[in-house]
């Protein structure tokens, strides 16, 4: 498509930023331990949360923003070429491209007022609804919400410079898994 070509490259940092990301969302502990379920909309919501805390993160200051520009970005180029390889044509793309980035944007807010308010089982009630889809173990939903608070925390407390670099810190829920043999 000729438009492609005068589109905006993605900042250095945010490809390998994105990558992080995944490998982040992918983790089997997220499946196996806390109930999320290990199917195409588990994952996707599990990419949608952390992508979603690293965008508002970013957002945050103004030396993130380029980078939380092609961060989301390259989240949804990614969804696309996945609808694609599922079959959706271009008619049925963009439909789905659309409820798809609603989703991603109304479940960040969602996160972040979540995060950012006083009711201290707000994430644990917003996470039960989006990522399991109302049908959450309280359990489950309450250890996620610990993660997410674990991982928000080490968000803010990353240089955006170093973030838009492409360095992630280690989700807190895995680092700790990984000291236990």
């Amino acid at each position: 498509m000729v438009f492609g070509l005068f589109r905006r490259k993605a900042p250095p940092g945010a490809a390998p930023l994105y990558d992080g990301l995944m490998r982040a969302a992918r983790q089997p502990a997220f499946y196996a331990e806390l109930g999320v379920a290990d199917s195409v909309e588990g994952r996707l919501e599990m990419l949608m949360l952390h992508v979603g805390l690293v965008v508002h993160r970013l957002s945050a200051e103004a030396a993130g923003r380029e980078t939380a520009r092609g961060l989301t970005e390259l989240f949804i180029d990614d969804m696309q070429r996945s609808l694609r390889e599922i079959g959706y044509d271009d008619s049925g793309l963009k439909r789905r491209l659309k409820k798809l980035a609603g989703a991603f944007y109304g479940r960040m807010e969602a996160t972040a007022a979540a995060l950012a308010g006083d009711r201290p089982d707000a994430l644990a009630d917003t996470l039960a609804r989006n990522v399991y889809g109302g049908k959450a173990d309280p359990q489950h939903a309450a250890r996620l919400a610990e993660h997410v608070h674990s991982f928000a925390d080490s968000l803010a407390g990353t240089p955006a410079a170093e973030l838009a670099a492409g360095n992630l810190p280690s989700p807190p829920l895995f680092a700790a898994a990984e000291e236990t043999p």
